[in-house]
């Protein structure tokens, strides 16, 4: 959102409402972009809190009356209830970015409150837009699985801006070094990364950067592995530091069993860094097999050790494997690009 916003605030007026944490401003200008901030329970960022949404949406609506705009662009969840009845009253076109489609995996994240988002995500994709952005060939399938007409879907990736990247000064670490970004829940399988790294015969390490309800968890099992010299658990780091640790890197894992698009992949080709990651259909659209990171089968723990292994003791390799895939990224996934899919899109719908 971020991205693409700043970008689009160039040449049009962009207005942003988002919930307030910590003591930020109700209201400000950054980057051309002006940012409405309401208050929600909490008080801090939690995911997929029914009372934080129910919050949100009601003061998205009451905010949302008092801006005057030409078209709605909401992400996906609690944004879309309070932006399509904004659209509807005011007249405007709405084109939600969806990023996933999450069905029957919400029991799987949340347990009895899957039930409830699952419910939730089933009406939200029934709402009658003019268009629906989403980030993948996956996920445009899901949604037409979910009954979205597939004429209704214009897919516009994520993107990275490779230039942020060129500008962090940082040297491959001298040890063999692993990274994992992301957040420290179940489907991200972290787990499985832990005993693929406990099988390494390689003297190196692993950084697990991000945090969430797996981290007591997943520190546990380093400690029972025997592994936990060798790990390191950074939590949330600030965005300098993140492109430094992956750029330090040699290779980062990527285990999930979901996944919409998989920025970190972008980031890792930004980084020159190889990607191992899981071969389900979102990250295979990304990467080709020895050619711009390396897949394993979902789960299997072994041939995930395998290739982490691989990618570390050939560096012929991984010269060959982040050549290509840092040409790619430049190429294709730029933010400036697919801020200009966007902003195409939205010209149109909105003129019509």
């Amino acid at each position: 959102m971020f991205e693409i916003a700043r970008r689009l605030a160039k040449k049009h007026e962009v207005h942003v409402v988002t919930r307030r944490f910590g003591g930020l401003l109700a209201e400000e200008e950054h980057e051309g972009v002006h940012i409405h901030r309401v208050s929600v329970v909490s008080g801090r960022p939690t995911l997929e809190s029914v009372s934080d949404g129910l919050t949100f949406m009601i003061k998205n609506l009451i905010r949302g009356l008092s801006i005057k705009f030409d078209v709605c662009a909401p992400q996906q969840f609690f944004p879309l209830p309070p932006c399509w009845l904004l659209s509807r009253m005011k007249r405007v076109p709405i084109v939600p970015t969806i990023h996933d489609v999450y069905r029957e995996t919400w029991l799987q994240k949340y347990g009895k409150k899957g039930i409830l988002m699952s419910v939730f995500e089933n009406l939200t994709l029934k709402m009658d837009y003019e268009r629906i952005v989403t980030v993948s060939q996956t996920t445009k399938k899901k949604l037409v699985r979910a009954g979205v007409p597939p004429d209704k879907i214009a897919v516009i990736p994520n993107g990275v801006d490779v230039q942020s990247f060129q500008k962090v000064l940082a040297k491959k670490c001298t040890r063999p070094r692993i990274v994992y970004i992301g957040r420290l829940v179940r489907y991200k399988h972290v787990d499985h990364l832990l005993h693929a790294f406990s099988r390494l015969s390689t003297d190196s390490e692993l950084l697990i950067v991000g945090d969430g309800p797996e981290k007591p968890y997943l520190q546990a099992l380093a400690k029972k592995l025997g592994i936990q010299e060798r790990v390191r658990f950074e939590g949330f780091v600030p965005e300098q530091k993140k492109i430094k640790l992956l750029k330090s890197s040699h290779v980062l894992v990527l285990p999930s069993s979901t996944e919409g698009f998989g920025i970190v992949v972008l980031e890792a080709w930004a980084s020159q860094t190889v990607p191992v990651v899981s071969d389900i259909p979102a990250l295979k659209e990304l990467v080709q097999d020895g050619k711009t990171g390396l897949l394993f089968r979902l789960g299997d723990v072994e041939e995930l050790s395998r290739k982490i292994g691989r990618a570390l003791e050939d560096p012929m390799l991984r010269r060959r494997i982040t050549k290509k895939a840092f040409k790619l990224v430049q190429d294709k996934f730029s933010w400036d690009g697919v801020a200009s899919q966007m902003d195409a899109l939205l010209r149109s719908v909105s003129a019509s």
